[in-house]
């Protein structure tokens, strides 16, 4: 995997973005999941089965539970990471017919780029491209609100501890109109976006600690208690954290 953070015209619309080849001979299957970005993949080669749908390059939109991802023994290619306000710019289609759903890129852009990017060459050419194509496809989209913008922001910069009500407050906005504008341009409402960025951010907490203290964490990340983190690991992986960690410490690089 190679990594390269986007060019800074690109902040606050790409998060990050890499590339990947993987060749273990054999079929590889993954829970993988859920996070707060758009994400969209380029395929230089074969085609992946997600949740049981075949895809070649592709787009996730935001939800709140894990995604199955499969590929035959090979995979290839990109990953780009966007901020949801970006992508319903960049898209220009309403965010919620996304959520939960993973669409043919070619549904929502033009993908004739990925072929492009694929022929670049080396990786340091892909994402020079990558910066320019987005750079300029960005320029040109229509931009979103500004006050979703800054509410996503604000759950962002406060991991999802910003309440709602407070939120649409300062945007002297009513719930009902906050929730509609979400959906509109994020894909889930606020309360599911919050919860996801208190998931992430429990998430990486307990990827930096040998022995990750749950109270202490659902404490740090807002949760009301651990029984409260716990039932949203559920409710999101299935499993429990402790069982969660322990399976992905076991699964395949």
């Amino acid at each position: 995997m190679v990594r390269r953070t986007p060019a800074p015209q690109l902040a606050g619309h790409v998060s990050s973005y890499y590339g990947f080849r993987e060749d273990p001979g054999t079929a590889v299957r993954r829970r993988e999941g859920p996070g707060t970005d758009i994400v969209v993949i380029l395929t230089f080669e074969e085609d992946w089965l997600i949740d049981d749908e075949r895809r070649t390059s592709l787009v996730g939109g935001l939800r709140n539970d894990q995604v199955t991802t499969e590929h035959p023994g090979r995979s290839y290619g990109m990953q780009i990471n966007l901020a949801p306000p970006s992508a319903y710019g960049l898209f220009g289609v309403p965010m919620h017919l996304l959520a939960h759903r993973t669409v043919p890129l070619d549904d929502v852009l033009d993908a004739s780029f990925v072929e492009r990017v694929a022929e670049a060459g080396h990786w340091a050419a892909r994402f020079d491209l990558l910066d320019e194509l987005l750079a300029r496809r960005l320029g040109e989209a229509r931009r979103p609100s500004a006050g979703v913008s800054w509410a996503w922001r604000r759950l962002s910069e406060t991991h999802g501890r910003a309440p709602v009500g407070a939120l649409a407050q300062e945007l002297g906005w009513s719930r009902k109109r906050i929730v509609a504008r979400f959906r509109e341009e994020v894909g889930l409402p606020p309360k599911a976006v919050a919860r996801l960025f208190r998931f992430e951010r429990a998430r990486s907490l307990a990827e930096l600690r040998d022995r990750p203290g749950w109270a202490e964490i659902a404490l740090e990340c807002g949760y009301y208690d651990q029984s409260h983190l716990i039932n949203d690991f559920r409710a999101v992986t299935g499993r429990t954290p402790e069982t969660f960690f322990q399976d992905t410490a076991r699964a395949p690089a």
